[in-house]
């Protein structure tokens, strides 16, 4: 194995524990997140319910608790899975097709508030690899979908 993947691979028990061991907090999108880069959990009841990875903190909670569609990704994508939906490229069916269909768009602002009350849990990684290795790992460790990497 390559010595310096052997190395990440080795530190990841340890950033898991410190992310889940971090203070939770409900204030997103404050100056003091501001170009802090690393790893975030949501939590929902008690339950971590999504893992992400940003360069930038306050950029990226701001852009979950936002109404636009397409920084809201995880809230749209919630959306989606309620009403049954599936993602398409097609004008029929887009994001902006079903932010323009009543029923859709009373989910979105459903599943928008519900990220707003969910706590975050965040651990600086300044390092590129330990971020995209520990998001998969957390992922990994929490028994979430895989289909958050679709995306990446």
């Amino acid at each position: 194995m390559n010595p310096s993947f052997s190395a990440a691979a080795n530190r990841l028990p340890g950033l898991f524990r410190s992310l889940m061991d971090a203070d939770p907090f409900l204030e997103k999108g404050r100056k003091w997140q501001e170009k802090k880069s690393g790893i975030y959990t949501f939590s929902e009841d008690g339950l971590v319910v999504h893992v992400g990875r940003t360069r930038n903190l306050m950029q990226r909670l701001r852009g979950h608790v936002s109404r636009s569609h397409y920084s809201a990704s995880f809230a749209f994508k919630r959306s989606r899975e309620a009403m049954g939906v599936n993602a398409t490229y097609r004008p029929e069916g887009s994001r902006q097709h079903l932010m323009d269909t009543p029923d859709f768009a009373a989910e979105f602002d459903r599943q928008l508030a519900r990220v707003r009350a969910m706590q975050v849990r965040f651990l600086e990684v300044p390092d590129p690899v330990d971020q995209y290795l520990l998001e998969l790992y957390a992922v990994l460790e929490l028994g979430l979908p895989l289909s958050e990497f679709e995306t990446h």
